[in-house]
């Protein structure tokens, strides 16, 4: 046996059965090449065992993606058998259970599964025992099934169901046997009555009192669920799959519960017609209408190929291949799931090889009225990945060092003579704001839990021989036997404080109801005692929306979301109501927490205080609902306005609650509970300005912190957590209205942002909610993706809370995330006060930490006046049937010669950075801003005044006589896109993109403008003249890519928005954007995608000061380096290559030396031209400390070079940009001088000057 123990992880082993060797060699073999003296001593270090077993151990992600991919196909499985015994009896099984009911049925079974697997293996249940071994346990019943010779014999038996209910009942109540004996653990997850169906009994009985009637799930679809979890289904090298043994012990928590969370994103669904289950990419299966799929087909082989790329991440190569294959794989199989229609099976055939196998190993084809699994798009955190432990226990620590011990915020280090108290530590309250599995809060509560241990040892130490001590406090017992005491084990004292840290100090919430069922689940498996009870946790880890909801007590007091702005105050007995309510529900809660659950009597009488603690919160959480769905239903573009209708409907509302919470009627809502027929209509108005997300249609869930942890917000003092640490979503800001709606965003911008705009990602908005969470004094730790200290997202997020009183003291920034996962991502930790301890950056000593995650204070860059209205964003075309293939586009203008009129090339990142000419590879149908059709029949163009005329273009239908071009005139074009885009649009949450369907999305007329087509439009800004001439190029480059590569490109393309387009001719330019000094400012500046540079034209272009020296040689130098660079791309690839090669140290050839020899020109000829010829750029191969790690050497200036240009670039920016302030105020001041020579008495004072605007006059 080989053993591998190492420290703080499960020990696991390897056994090799020497008996045998004779028989099978290969065993001895891989016995001697594992442990031989060879592999410890006669190799490189990374080749011998301690380092091959520490490199198997990080390739935890590995498993946790494929075991949460057999899960998913599980619950496939699940949710299929179940639907399929519901229709055998007529639909009455699922009688009021909706598919998505469905869905987390089926998930919750696995749970338990996985959780009993979990318990068994860590030997918490009474596996070992015969009786348990036989006939409930978990562990072995995959190996008693497959006893039986022939697995399909299994699709005839049932009793595997009936065993799994009955361990699920075993655990929840109890067995009190004279063979058998195992303590009642609760908990929500075994009860029976919460899914009833599941053991063939209607909604609304009673386990206790209505005998089972177990669904005739097979004992095959039994062995596949157990088979899912127990067997890793690893690809080897050289093909082929392996099936392993998974150790559930081996498994860290956070694993487990991962793979659970990628299942959030999934729901159930009834089939309206044929379904087909496709394989994706990764492992990413999706789920698509046969009927779609023939359609595409019907138009061509590319237009399938084009929709299934999309929707399955498969390569074109691929995807072709299946579809021209003939045969299908397994005709057998797929007439099998056809059921025998010849028909259906003729018309999937075409589609074979594109299917996937289920678990069982059949295509998946649904049926009409089936029901199936798919992804949904309710989960807020559409970038989960695998939180592994050591980023967990990075976080944790740095949080919550400052808490638990004393000194550290003033420089003192932890040690145990400065840690505090097991009392303090247990009163210490920490919150995860975004709990999905309860990774962090898994971590929170081992950390602390051993501080706790640590604590009791010290009192121990200090007490000396007085006796045994108490439990939390470690006070001595003295003769009292009433008092638990501490117990000698170290394993157990561990165990308890685990237990008491769950149950007084952690607290989670998340949008999804399953992800706090995870939470706890999670937190059960840390916390589990063999004779103990769950740990109770239904009264911290909660649902709703984090960042929707109240959490100061002034907001209840002052009825409005933003107390300060009004003078109104619930009436007397009003507030005394609510105050009182919430000082009872505190009383009940805090009574919870202070004692711990020894046996299930105990988990009873805690779950009674819950209760009536929430039935005390009901009339109060209707108060709070109303508060911020009035909020919502008035938040809108215009501050102004939206507070103005939010003051007026908070009014209308007040009164509306006074009746309803009138004295006399206050003790019938209390008798009669909270869904009294008087609070009905309150409830009412608050669901409906609630509305609904976006993606999921659910009803929005507001979670009020101050109502729902009224002993953390209604403390003495200052109420709040102690500390906050997570993980919160990263969702992009452009996203956020998409997902959520636009009354959300609206909502997030005033009154969490106070208003403040821009792009910012979502995750900002939970930094900015941590800040209102948290007590004065209160620590957070957050991970984000790399762009909170970027952009609009810093700018909304790090810089505001800074100017606010927070202090960051550690930062991680711009890490790549552990494992297979593309992303960069940042860990941040604040205080929430000032800070004069230790203040570390990636590990390092540094005087200060700004909002750039910098050791440096820097300046935000502004945009200047200088740059304005040169640098665009392509256009936004919002529908694939706008594009075609070139060859179909010639076709076209063959057919009909007018066509070439809005045929053009369609030019996109891909593109510019791939194509050595950079030759667009798809044409576009550019309607521009043209009306779409001649119909109006009572008016005449020439006849009708400006206001009509406009009127006619807002509707896009003009009179015959109208002179321009409709995009009627080209009847074959428009019929492609009424065919291919109006569906696509019709779904679309914007209006004008829905009624103005023959249009892009967003057009940029500015742009085209900038670039001599301003012709082609209707609509001009004013000072346009159509004599501007069109330029021989435009500069352009990809918003997302590895390199900066600015190119010149023809004027006459689409550009599609993924291009920034530079509207300039100057070849000085190209040299200038091709610098290391730009470059530099553009990797400061930008906010990255995954580790790609992010360029946004609005945050480094606009912000960019540029040189107001001689820029003759520069524009000599842009040239020759243009041409060379062309030149190269000729012969070797597209810019992509050119610059792979560039940055190699190993391409030494005289073409690319020579092209490195002109940058480092242009750079020195750059820095001449802003007259810093004193800076030495030392051109050579350097490390880029912003890049990834195993990507980070670079042709350019050194390390220090880049830190001074932008440093220079930084301070010339604020200096332009305090020069166009003044320039601005003064001509102001000159304007309102020339208009009022005299001061008139009693004129009111000239307004303060605004900043100028940095926006073109150029309207879109």
């Amino acid at each position: 046996m080989l053993v591998s123990a190492r420290p703080g992880e499960p020990a696991t082993y390897v056994t090799w059965d020497a008996a045998l060797w004779s028989e099978e060699p290969l065993t001895l073999r891989a016995f001697s090449s594992l442990v031989g003296s060879m592999r410890l001593f006669g190799v490189a270090e990374r080749d011998r065992l301690p380092a091959l077993l520490a490199e198997s151990a990080q390739n935890q992600q590995e498993v946790t993606d494929q075991l949460g991919l057999q899960v998913r196909k599980a619950v496939e499985v699940l949710v299929q058998a179940v639907d399929r015994i519901n229709a055998d009896r007529g639909g009455q099984l699922l009688t009021g259970v909706g598919e998505r009911e469905l869905y987390q049925a089926a998930l919750t079974v696995m749970m338990r599964l996985v959780f009993v697997l979990s318990a068994e293996e860590r030997g918490l249940l009474l596996l070992g025992d015969p009786l348990w071994n036989r006939h409930y346990a978990v562990s072995t019943l995959r190996d008693q099934l497959r006893e039986v010779p022939d697995e399909n014999l299994l699709a005839y038996r049932h009793d595997a169901w009936s065993r799994l209910l009955s361990t699920f009942r075993a655990i929840h109540a109890g067995v009190e046997h004279d063979q058998m004996r195992l303590p009642a653990y609760g908990g929500a997850l075994f009860d029976p009555d919460r899914i009833p169906f599941l053991e063939g009994r209607q909604p609304g009985t009673n386990w206790q009192e209505v005998p089972a009637q177990p669904l005739p799930v097979s004992n095959r679809t039994v062995l596949h669920l157990l088979e899912a979890l127990q067997f890793l289904q690893m690809r080897i090298p050289g093909g082929g799959v392996e099936p392993r043994r998974l150790s559930f012990r081996a498994l860290d928590i956070e694993q487990i519960g991962h793979v659970y969370e990628g299942l959030l994103d999934h729901t159930a669904r009834r089939a309206a017609s044929t379904v087909l289950g496709l394989r994706g990419s990764g492992g990413d299966d999706v789920e698509v209408e046969l009927s779609v799929l023939e359609g595409k087909a019907a138009e061509s082989e590319q237009a399938v190929v084009n929709y299934l790329k999309e929707r399955t991440g498969r390569t074109p190569t691929a995807l072709r291949s299946d579809l021209r294959r003939e045969e299908p794989p397994n005709t057998l199989a797929l007439q099998a799931v056809c059921a025998g229609h010849d028909g259906l099976f003729n018309r999937i055939a075409r589609f074979a090889h594109l299917l996937r196998d289920d678990s069982l190993g059949h295509p998946v084809v649904i049926h009409p009225g089936s029901i199936y699994v798919t992804k949904g798009s309710d989960r807020r955190n559409t970038s989960t990945h695998y939180t592994p432990r050591t980023l967990t226990e990075e976080v944790v620590k740095a949080t919550l060092d400052p808490l638990l011990y004393t000194g550290v915020s003033q420089g003192a280090e932890p040690s145990l003579e400065t840690l505090k108290t097991p009392a303090d530590v247990l009163a210490l309250k920490v919150c995860d704001p975004a709990c999905g599995s309860g990774a962090f809060l898994v971590q929170a509560c081992r950390y602390m839990a051993e501080r706790v241990v640590e604590g009791w040892g010290k009192a121990e130490a200090e007490s000396g021989s007085n006796g045994p001590l108490t439990v939390p406090e470690a006070l001595s017992a003295g003769a009292s036997h009433s008092q638990q005491l501490l117990p000698p084990e170290p394993e157990e004292r561990l165990a308890l404080a685990r237990r008491l840290v769950a149950e007084r100090c952690l607290y989670g919430v998340d949008l999804n109801p399953m992800a706090v069922e995870m939470a706890k689940l999670s937190l059960w498996l840390v916390t589990l005692h063999k004779h103990r009870p769950f740990t109770f946790l239904d009264h911290a880890i909660k649902c709703g929306d984090s960042l929707l909801g109240l959490h100061d007590p002034a907001q209840l007091e002052r009825f409005h979301l933003v107390p300060s702005r009004t003078q109104t105050r619930v009436v007397d007995y009003q507030l005394t109501e609510v105050q009182q309510l919430l000082a009872e529900a505190r009383r009940k809660r805090e009574a919870l927490e202070r004692f711990t659950a020894l046996d299930v009597r105990d988990a009873e009488l805690k779950a009674q205080l819950h209760r009536e603690a929430e039935a005390s919160l009901a009339m109060v959480r209707v108060l709070a609902d109303l508060i911020v769905g009035a909020a919502l239903s008035t938040a809108g573009s215009n501050a102004d306005r939206s507070a103005a209708l939010l003051d007026a409907r908070l009014e209308e509302l007040l009164l509306q609650a006074g009746t309803a919470l009138a004295p006399a009627v206050e003790q019938r809502l209390v008798a009669e509970g909270a869904s009294n027929t008087l609070l009905w209509p309150l409830r009412q108005s608050a669901t409906q300005m609630l509305g609904t997300a976006n993606g999921s249609g659910e009803p929005r869930r507001p979670f009020h912190w101050l109502v729902e942890f009224p002993e953390v917000f209604m403390a003495s003092g200052s109420g709040g957590f102690d500390a906050l640490v997570g993980n919160p979503p990263f969702v992009g800001g452009q996203k956020i209205t998409g997902l959520f709606g636009t009354d959300y965003r609206d909502h997030l911008v005033l009154y969490l942002a106070d208003g403040r705009r821009g792009s910012a990602d979502l995750c900002a908005y939970f930094f900015l909610r941590a800040q209102q969470a948290l007590r004065p004094g209160g620590t957070f730790g957050l991970l984000a993706v790399n762009t909170i200290a970027e952009g609009d997202t810093r700018q909304v997020g790090l810089e505001a809370m800074l100017r606010q009183g927070v202090a960051l003291y550690a930062a991680r920034p711009n890490f790549e995330w552990p494992g297979a996962a593309a992303v960069a991502a940042s860990a941040v930790h604040g205080v929430c006060g000032s800070w004069s301890g230790a203040r570390r950056l990636n590990g390092m000593a540094v005087p200060t930490i700004s909002a750039f995650l910098s050791a440096e204070d820097e300046w935000s860059p502004k945009p200047l006046r200088a740059n304005t209205g040169k640098s665009f964003q392509g256009s936004i075309v919002l529908g694939m049937g706008f594009t075609m293939s070139p060859e179909d586009a010639q076709a076209h203008i063959a057919r009909a010669p007018r066509n070439a009129e809005v045929l053009f090339p369609y030019l996109n990142g891909e593109d510019l950075n791939s194509h050595p000419r950079q030759q667009a590879s798809r044409w576009v149908i550019n309607f521009w801003d043209w009306p779409l059709e001649r119909s109006v029949e009572d008016g005449s163009w020439s006849a009708a005044d400006a206001r009509q005329r406009e009127l006619w273009l807002r509707d896009g239908r003009v009179p015959d006589d109208y002179p321009g071009r409709v995009a009627g005139d080209f009847p074959e074009l428009l019929d492609i896109v009424r065919r291919l885009v109006k569906p696509e649009r019709d779904q679309n949450n914007r209006a004008v993109y829905r009624d103005k369907w023959w249009h892009f999305a967003e057009k940029r007329p500015a742009l085209y403008h900038a670039i001599g087509r301003g012709h082609v439009f209707t609509r001009h800004p004013d000072g346009w003249s159509s004599s501007n001439p069109e330029p021989e190029h435009v500069l352009a480059c990809s918003l997302h890519s590895k390199y900066l590569a600015i190119a010149a490109c023809s004027p006459q393309a689409v550009f599609s928005h993924a291009l920034a387009v530079f509207a300039t001719t100057d070849w000085a330019d190209i040299g200038l954007l091709s610098s290391t000094l730009h470059e530099v400012w553009a990797r400061k500046n930008s906010s990255s995608l995954e580790s790609r540079l992010r360029y946004l034209p609005s945050e480094i272009f606009e912000t960019f000061p540029r040189p107001e020296g001689e820029m003759s040689q520069l524009a000599v130098l842009g040239r020759a380096f243009s041409v060379e660079r062309a030149n190269w791309c000729l012969s070797n690839g597209g810019l992509t290559t050119f610059y792979n090669a560039l940055h190699d140290p190993g391409r030494q050839e005289n073409p690319v030396k020579a092209i490195r020899a002109r940058l480092a020109e242009i750079d020195c000829a750059a820095l001449a031209a802003y007259g810093w010829t004193d800076l030495n750029p030392e051109h050579g191969f350097h490390e880029v400390a912003s890049l990834p790690a195993n990507d980070r050497v670079r042709f350019t200036a050194s390390e220090t070079a880049r830190l001074e240009i932008l440093r220079r670039l930084s301070a010339l920016n604020r200096q332009r940009y305090q020069e166009e302030l003044d320039a601005a105020r003064s001509l102001e001041a000159a304007q309102a001088e020339r208009l009022t020579p005299r001061k008139r008495a009693g004129r009111p004072a000239a307004k303060k000057a605004a900043a100028p605007s940095m926006q073109p006059q150029l309207f879109e």
